[in-house]
């Protein structure tokens, strides 16, 4: 007979367990955005909801671990195969559940939102304790059970992070990935199934097991370490949330960035679990452990940001990111002992519902974990710069740190000890924070030691934005990459603004004109110069924007305009939540392809919606950015495609109009100089079926991402 499973072989099941979870949060993150939107009341809710769902399902776990305590190892069967089953189903259902979403408020998005995830996450976070209570027969240590579990799953979640962003969409798109994530959870529900019946074979939990730890009483009141796990929980995620503005504004929000920080994150987090184990033996010093992991967490944390931005600018911006990752996991690694570590603190070692215990302060840490990314997302980022979020969550770990210390059971010389050194950290950090962080976003923006400041500079919670001081026109970027140049004279051209212009050639007489991506507002104000055009509306994601345009009069009167229309949103949702709006001008000038959620506006299923927006005879224009598979699926939804420079026109109608036509109507811009006469006569010529005829260029969709993940 085969001997029983031991708690290794089970807890690399959840391991596997973790990997699908992670995919699925991936995929099913990249999936709303599309119907929802990725500005950031969009990115915070879908993070929130997704984790306060695995909350409310750590509770369902504590009271499903009571009501079937002989029947542990098949309950985690069942919560596996109901989450795969659903995994396979998932696209379908949120496409669906979108379509019946209709407009969505704020308020609407959490609520969909969480009708969507209501039911998976609810299961995910049911896993831990449902196998804690299993596990602890077999260790007898709660904070053993914990971390042991608590690791490997997280583990498993970081080799997914990975693996998604490197791997599966590269090869599988979202459906291939969602796939493969159903097929983990049905073969961990099959080695579950094998494992339960030789332990059923083998008869309950016998006389060969570790002897159960010494009775102790808890050393922290539960209602406490309640209050600690949710402070943690907040500022882990919070800080996540500020290593994603860093890593995103060094890297221009290149699709890879959140999987590898995800990664970082995660495989911290997991080997901090597994290394706090050997605190919780009988002869461990878990209080120690605790104080000395939160200093050290602090610390790190703080200075992670300068060193990143140091080493970006005297070694490479390459490898500031990876400085960047191994700080992200240096700090993870601090904080995830603290989990288990306050587990094992706060639940007496022969607690008879030790897993029902847990299960709350899971529940807890959860709840910090869904208002952290509220609070930093949603506030404190729309309120403080990237540097004074940091200082602002470093000051809240000292002060939970120096909270702690009065309850620890420490000697008295120990807690001053500790109390001293956290005064020292302040002070030393208060001298030299302006040194510190002096010049970083010019560091991690450029790669450059002593680049110029900044002329302008706007932070919040959409966003960093930056313009740096050029002779001829001043450049703005957006969160890291270049975005537009504040020029409006189509000689200087510094731009390319003479791209605006050629409307003049693509339609005759655009009177309704809708512009997703207000940028500089250099295209706005040309745009709003010519005659034909009784409406602009313009959608833009980061209001930020208009409040830089300030610094530049010549363009931010387009706002003041009365037939401008001004809409804070995403492009996406704007046209989805306004059906029966309709254009006869659709222009983009998008950012660079190979971007995060760049394929939200190129790809086959947006042209479409964009599409149903068009009047008859209408053209949507935009920026392909090089990528000639952008201007292939422009070839696969519409009649007619031409180019203009990296710019792609497409209509259902032909490019048709004489040169005396375009030039006509080039003189009904309020801005007309002669010289802008040679664009009647550029060649604007048919290039559908050429592009049609073309081998190995992929079709944008949803699903496959291509122009993020495939074509470079």
């Amino acid at each position: 007979m085969r001997a029983p499973p031991t708690s290794r072989y089970i807890a690399l099941l959840f391991l596997v367990s973790g990997f699908s979870a992670l995919i699925y949060q991936v995929v099913w993150q990249r999936t709303l955005f599309a119907t929802f939107g990725i500005n950031s009341e969009s990115v915070t809710v879908i993070v929130s909801v997704f984790m306060f769902g695995l909350g409310v399902g750590a509770l369902a776990g504590g009271w499903l671990q009571r009501r079937f305590p002989r029947h542990l190892l098949r309950l985690f069967l069942a919560l596996e195969v109901v989450i795969g089953l659903y995994g396979l189903a998932s696209l379908a259902l949120i496409r669906l559940v979108s379509d019946a979403a209709g407009d969505t408020s704020t308020g609407a998005l959490v609520l969909w939102v969480y009708l969507i995830l209501a039911v998976p996450t609810l299961m995910m976070g049911a896993t831990l304790p449902v196998l804690v209570a299993w596990l602890q027969g077999y260790l007898r240590n709660v904070g053993q059970s914990v971390g042991l579990l608590y690791a490997f799953n997280t583990f498993g979640s970081a080799l997914a992070a990975w693996f998604t962003v490197q791997v599966l969409f590269r090869f599988t798109g979202q459906h291939g990935a969602v796939l493969i994530a159903a097929c983990c959870n049905f073969a961990t529900a099959s080695l579950i199934y094998e494992a339960s019946c030789r332990i059923a074979r083998a008869g309950v939990i016998g006389d060969d097991l570790p002897e159960a730890e010494p009775a102790r009483p808890a050393l922290l009141p539960y209602g406490l370490v309640c209050a600690i796990l949710l402070a943690i929980g907040f500022i882990s995620l919070s800080q996540e949330i500020l290593w994603f503005r860093m890593l995103g504004f060094m890297t221009a929000n290149r699709p890879q960035v959140f999987g590898l920080m995800l990664a970082a994150f995660l495989t911290g987090i997991g080997a901090g679990s597994l290394h706090s184990r050997r605190a919780c033996l009988p002869d461990g010093r878990p209080v120690a452990y605790l104080v000395r992991a939160l200093f050290c967490a602090v610390a790190v944390f703080y200075l992670a940001l300068p060193i990143v931005a140091a080493t970006s600018a005297w070694v490479a911006k390459d490898a500031g990111a990876m400085v960047a990752y191994l700080t992200i996991a240096a700090v993870a690694f601090f904080t995830g002992g603290i989990l288990p570590m306050l587990m094992h603190l706060g639940v007496p070692g022969e607690s008879a519902d030790a897993a029902r215990s847990v299960s709350w302060l899971y529940f807890a840490n959860i709840v910090g974990a869904t208002f952290g990314p509220l609070a930093t997302g949603f506030i404190l980022l729309d309120l403080f710069t990237l540097e004074a979020n940091i200082a602002i969550l470093s000051a809240l770990t000292m002060l939970l740190l120096l909270a702690l210390l009065a309850a620890l059971p420490m000697e008295r010389a120990s807690k001053l000890r500790a109390a001293g050194l956290a005064a020292a950290m302040i002070v030393v950090a208060g001298a030299l924070h302006g040194w510190l962080y002096d010049g970083h976003l010019e560091r991690l923006q450029f790669g450059k030691p002593h680049h110029p400041a900044f002329v302008h500079r706007l932070e919040n919670r959409s966003g960093i934005i930056t313009v740096d001081h050029q002779p001829d026109a001043d450049i703005m970027y957006g969160h890291g990459i270049y975005d537009g140049r504040y020029n409006l004279d189509p000689l200087l051209n510094t731009n390319l603004i003479d791209r605006a212009y050629l409307i003049a050639s693509l339609h005759r007489k655009p009177e309704r004109v809708l512009e997703i991506g207000l940028s500089t507002g250099s295209w706005a104000k040309v745009i709003s110069t010519y005659q034909p055009v009784k409406s602009l509306t313009i959608v833009e994601i980061n209001k930020g924007y208009t409040s830089v345009m300030g610094h530049y009069p010549q363009i931010a009167g387009v706002l003041a305009d009365p037939k401008v229309h001004l809409n804070i949103d995403d492009g996406r949702r704007w046209l989805r939540n306004h059906p029966d709006e309709r254009f006869d001008l659709i222009v983009m000038n998008t950012t660079y392809y190979w971007r995060s959620n760049a394929t939200n506006l190129l790809s086959a299923e947006f042209l479409e919606m964009a599409r149903r927006h068009l009047k008859p005879g209408g053209v949507i224009y935009y920026n392909a950015t090089g990528s000639q598979d952008v201007v292939y699926t422009a070839a696969t939804v519409f009649k007619h495609v031409t180019t203009y420079l990296t710019f792609v026109a497409a209509s259902d109608a032909p490019f048709d109009m004489s040169v005396e036509e375009r030039r006509a109507n080039l003189r009904l811009f309020e801005g007309y100089r002669p010289e802008l006469d040679r664009l009647a006569t550029m060649p604007l010529r048919p290039r559908r079926d050429e592009y049609l005829a073309k081998k190995g260029l992929w079709r944008i969709t949803d699903d496959n991402m291509a122009v993020e993940y495939k074509t470079h």
